[in-house]
């Protein structure tokens, strides 16, 4: 497969704006169709865009004490793929809005325009991974402003922890006032695409939004496996070792789950959990055993569907979160397959979200299932 990054040639291919549920502080959102979050694209395709991030900001990072750091969730998969291809072996975070033990709890930050504002970065060994670090590298999909990294790095100053600090995106917005502030504090900027133009405030004048298909009914054919793993991206890892227990994930999948006779598959990951299934994907789609490979995952993002011309999101099923009861979660632009793989590292693992999962899958005419638990040991 060939894929060319002509980012500025491409990026209304790329980015498609979309418009936010109920948000008053950021009424939209850059949606990534290359990015295996809310679309559903080849896992090969996405992860090549963001190995191709990480090579906007590897010479300045070679032969340094470097700790990357993802935003959850959108961003986890991101940070993972551009942490695990640095030439150095560097060290990997993801903050996380689930629940951790609080003695792993290093700062907590707010991502104000966000429909879920608070972010907590854990970290299991905060001396080697944190406070010796020569360089910390902020991970995101798009900066809009950098408030939030601005917020992080404040937060982790007034603990004490210094570095040279640096912030990459797939796509960034900032006009030439924020990115002033970021000179002034010496931190370094890096972007695959810099969007120049504004967002128009008559972009959702259609108010043609498309209703949500929910059938009460499960798949016929589901099955479950639980798998383990001795690494949690969300506490600290070494960035080669996180990608040696993807790649073993995504060997059991494969030898459990495939075979010859499939045609199209999904490979789905969950919240923050989006790199196993992204991986696990492009390593079905590297054995050629089916035409159709494709991987997106579930969010905890509400974002408008409609039925208009270009734009990204065009059906939208809710449903509780496998993480947590209550908590609402969404899936888009859902499609029919031979076979659905949830990839989820959900531990307090949540039955109702589960049943309303396997029933927003049905009614797109999924009718296979195998779901995942990849458990922390």
């Amino acid at each position: 497969m060939t894929f060319e990054y002509e980012f500025e040639k491409q990026k209304n291919d790329m980015i498609g704006i979309a418009q936010r549920e109920n948000n008053h502080k950021r009424n939209y959102l850059f949606v990534n169709r290359f990015q295996a979050k809310h679309i559903p694209v080849s896992p090969s395709k996405a992860l090549k865009l963001f190995q191709k991030l990480g090579e906007k900001v590897y010479c300045d990072y070679k032969n340094k004490k470097t700790t990357m750091i993802g935003f959850a969730e959108t961003a986890t998969a991101i940070a993972s793929t551009v942490a695990i291809h640095s030439p150095d072996d560097v060290y990997y975070i993801h903050t996380s809005r689930e629940i951790l033990p609080s003695k792993h709890s290093v700062v907590e930050f707010k991502e104000e325009h966000s429909h879920a504002t608070q972010q907590i970065l854990y970290c299991k060994k905060v001396e080697e991974m944190l406070f010796q670090a020569e360089k910390i590298l902020f991970i995101e999909d798009e900066i809009t402003t950098g408030k939030t990294i601005l917020n992080f790095i404040e937060a982790l100053q007034k603990k004490g922890i210094y570095a040279d600090f640096g912030a990459c995106s797939i796509v960034n917005s900032m006009d030439k006032q924020h990115r002033d502030v970021f000179h002034e504090k010496n931190i370094s900027l890096y972007a695959l695409l810099n969007w120049n133009e504004s967002i128009s405030d008559k972009l959702f004048l259609d108010n043609t939004i498309v209703n949500e298909k929910m059938k009460r009914e499960l798949p016929s054919s589901v099955h479950y496996m639980t798998l383990y793993t001795t690494v949690n991206p969300r506490l600290g890892c070494s960035a080669k070792e996180y990608q040696m227990c993807c790649m073993h994930l995504a060997e059991q999948i494969y030898n459990i789950v495939c075979s010859n006779t499939i045609k199209s598959i999904l490979i789905l990951g969950t919240e923050e959990c989006m790199y196993p299934a992204i991986l696990t994907g492009e390593y079905i789609e590297k054995k050629g055993i089916c035409k159709t490979v494709k991987t997106h995952s579930t969010t905890r993002s509400p974002i408008v569907p409609r039925v208009q011309q270009q734009y990204p999101i065009f059906n939208r099923i809710s449903f509780e979160s496998l993480y947590e009861k209550g908590r609402k979660t969404y899936l888009y632009n859902l499609e029919k397959y031979d076979i659905v793989i949830i990839v989820t590292d959900a531990q307090n693992y949540n039955k109702t979200g589960e049943q309303q999962l396997l029933q927003s899958l049905k009614s797109y005419g999924n009718e296979t299932v195998t779901i995942i638990n990849w458990r922390y040991q």
